[in-house]
């Protein structure tokens, strides 16, 4: 792991911009499918903080810290007999702990991290190799998680949430937005909302395809209230 320019690391040929983006506790919640109660908790408990802003009021969240929150929330949850076991919480915050005396920076814990079949956490060393997050650091296994995916039947890809729809963390604070503009999905189901039709907001907005107009206010629907 090598420090790039502020507020980015590269770790394993990737570089990682842990303070871009900027969701509140319900655009974080929806997008990374963990419920805002969990993440409020996380965050009063301090098993895991916003990197942004850690309130207590106004909780900011980056797209690095929605990764993370998918990754603790898979590790928390019952699997089946053929699949990774269930880790406790508590040996979660001990693996956290650990990874942060590494030098690991939380907003990138994600890219560091993978899992056996038991539930044991490992930190990605670099060549395929790992070792535990614990004390002594025992050499392991390989492979990681792909925790961008669609995550649990409702979150979204969390780089191209839909076909016409992108997420870059370092474009618009991250905020979904239509491909190859800076038009907000977010923007576009708000007009959509008060009324305006597909076409009203393509005069607003040119440049876009009714389609991706139509992607965005479906997406941001699904995402559930306001």
């Amino acid at each position: 792991m090598t420090a790039g320019p502020a507020g980015s690391t590269t770790f394993l040929g990737v570089t990682v911009e842990s303070d871009r983006g900027a969701y509140d506790t319900r655009r974080a919640a929806a997008l990374s499918g963990v419920p805002a109660s969990t993440l409020n908790y996380w965050a009063r408990t301090r098993f895991y903080e916003p990197s942004v802003a850690p309130g207590p009021r106004d909780r900011l969240w980056s797209w690095n810290d929605l990764v993370a929150l998918r990754l603790f929330d898979w590790l928390r949850r019952p699997k089946g007999a053929e699949e990774y076991g269930k880790t406790a919480t508590q040996k979660i915050r001990e693996a956290l702990d650990e990874i942060r005396e590494m030098g690991f920076p939380q907003g990138e814990v994600h890219w560091a991290i993978t899992i056996d079949a038991a539930g044991r956490i490992y930190v990605v060393t670099g060549a395929g190799g790992a070792v535990r997050a614990t004390p002594g650091r025992q050499a392991a296994m390989e492979g990681v998680l792909d925790l961008v995916k669609p995550y649990k039947d409702a979150a979204p890809d969390l780089l191209e949430p839909r076909p016409l729809l992108r997420i870059l963390p370092g474009k618009l604070h991250g905020e979904p937005h239509i491909l190859r503009t800076r038009i907000p999905s977010e923007a576009v189901y708000g007009l959509h909302k008060e009324g305006y039709s597909l076409p009203e907001i393509a005069e607003m907005f040119p440049g876009a395809s009714s389609e991706g107009f139509q992607q965005a206010i479906d997406f941001e629907r699904g995402l559930g209230p306001v």
